[in-house]
């Protein structure tokens, strides 16, 4: 038997380089010589057996039962048609790659679910990001703004911080945060100092106290509460007093730094506020040269060694207390604190965004993943679909060539670079469009616009595999002629 392949060795090349289809002219169908009709040799059998060559063992009951078949026929016939027999064996192929389409079908269904369950909450994620410029935030003046017109509003002031800034303005400069706590802590130190100055004052018995006496308790119990009162009060006023009027004063500072106070009557508050921070510095300053003048001098101290440490401490108190209204005064402006607030009030916001924006891109990222595993399987599952209809036409072809039923020559179809059916006439195909349109369906999941993606390549017919692959046991059941050997 002579077969003249149109295909390269490998059976692949390029679709715009297809080898034309040799073709024979098959001798007419009639009545055959009254030579008995060829059958297997018994040595082919014997060989068969021992080595699996020529024929495969598993393939031997087929084509027995094949040539069997086309001696009971005894009349050659188109090589074309299909004997019963063979329509068999092709249906079982055919069988057996519908089996594979759906369980691939299956998988691409799945990897379809998980792209549509992804790009789902990528919608999501993507709509919350949408929504959050409409969230609501409280802006400086306790007002209620979205979140958009706050950001616009910082980029604002911020343009015109920066703009006075390069000009060379010190309104806006700040103040170094390890500074402002130790303004916070330094007026609490003002606490101890007052308690021990007022509870000599109220003649408190601390002694007696420490020493667990009772009648001291008893007698220095309210004047004890009196003196911790007054002296978390003074604390209070000092400390909450002179951040209070630095902060507010702050609003009249002008580009250099210095207060400008406006003329007329709307000077008076200001003037207030600094003559209160003034008393409430040098008050506390006179307070603790008081009572390190007294304390020295009750211990036998001289009277000019007293005021001296007197005054030194005094000093100290003042500029302690100039640096906690200086730190608050002094901290920028008012279109900082500005910024400053809306920064804080947007930062969880912000924070938000970056989440969402995170997950977007840990989906997305998904996705190529996704299409890829699916072109992977979209390729097994056709291999797996053309491997058994090739392997039927390969069992015609081995009985065929022992009974010559069909004449001497045989055809090979024309696989065209990318093998699309059987390998003999007449064409055997597969319904592969499920397969296709979840493949597509999936394109336009992964695609950003959403349109679908050409797939020229998944159009037609079944595209099977080169890999010749026997028809097995496994591809189908029940019993028939050649005893379920398929």
């Amino acid at each position: 038997m002579t077969i003249q392949p149109t295909a390269p060795s490998n059976g692949h090349f390029d679709h715009h380089d297809a080898i034309p289809v040799a073709t024979t002219t098959p001798p007419a169908a009639g009545p055959r010589p009254a030579s008995p009709p060829p059958g297997v040799p018994k040595r082919d059998i014997a060989l068969s057996l021992a080595t699996g060559k020529p024929i495969p063992r598993e393939w031997l009951p087929q084509v027995l039962a094949l040539v069997d078949e086309q001696q009971r026929v005894g009349v050659t016939r188109d090589p074309d048609t299909f004997s019963q027999m063979e329509a068999l064996v092709m249906s079982k192929g055919m069988l057996a790659a519908e089996k594979a389409r759906e369980q691939g079908a299956d998988q691409l269904g799945n990897l379809v679910e998980q792209t549509a369950a992804i790009r789902g909450e990528m919608t999501t994620a993507r709509a919350e990001l949408d929504r959050l410029g409409e969230q609501p935030v409280t802006g400086m003046n306790g007002d209620v703004i979205p979140v958009r017109e706050a950001t616009e509003r910082m980029k604002t002031v911020s343009a015109t911080i920066t703009e006075e800034h390069d000009a060379g303005s010190l309104k806006h400069r700040r103040v170094p945060v390890w500074l402002h706590r130790f303004s916070t802590w330094a007026a609490v130190l003002d606490f101890p100092v007052l308690l021990y100055f007022l509870s000599q004052v109220f003649n408190v018995d601390l002694t007696g106290i420490v020493n667990g006496d009772g009648a001291a308790w008893g007698g220095s119990l309210i004047p004890l509460v009196t003196s911790v009162v007054f002296a978390c009060l003074g604390t209070a006023a000092v400390a909450v007093g002179l951040k209070f009027f630095g902060r507010d004063l702050k609003g009249y500072k002008d580009e250099h730094g210095h207060i400008a106070l406006p003329a007329g009557k709307p000077r008076i508050l200001p003037l207030v506020f600094v003559a209160l921070a003034t008393m409430l510095a040098v008050g506390a300053g006179i307070v603790m040269a008081y009572r390190i003048i007294s304390d020295s001098v009750a211990a036998g101290g001289g009277i000019i060694g007293a005021a001296i440490l007197g005054v030194f401490f005094a000093l100290i108190v003042v500029v302690v207390n100039v640096v906690v209204f200086a730190a608050k005064f002094r901290d920028g402006s008012l279109q900082t604190d500005e910024v400053g607030y809306l920064a804080r009030q947007l930062e969880p916001i912000e924070q938000q965004r970056v989440a969402l924006q995170r997950q977007l891109d840990g989906l997305s990222a998904q996705l190529p993943r996704l299409k890829l595993k699916a072109e992977r399987v979209f390729a097994t599952t056709l291999a797996k679909m053309g491997a058994p209809i090739k392997g039927a036409d390969q069992v015609r072809l081995l009985a065929r060539s022992y009974h010559q039923g069909c004449g001497p020559e045989a055809t090979l179809t024309d696989q065209g670079g990318s093998p699309n059916g059987n390998l003999l006439w007449p064409a055997v195909s597969v319904d592969r469009s499920i397969l296709v349109e979840l493949m597509n369906r999936l394109d336009e999941l992964v695609a950003e616009d959403g349109t679908p993606a050409t797939a020229d390549k998944r159009c037609g017919p079944i595209s099977t595999s080169a890999a010749l692959v026997p028809i097995t046991s496994t591809e189908a059941d029940g019993t028939d002629d050649l005893d379920g050997e398929w």
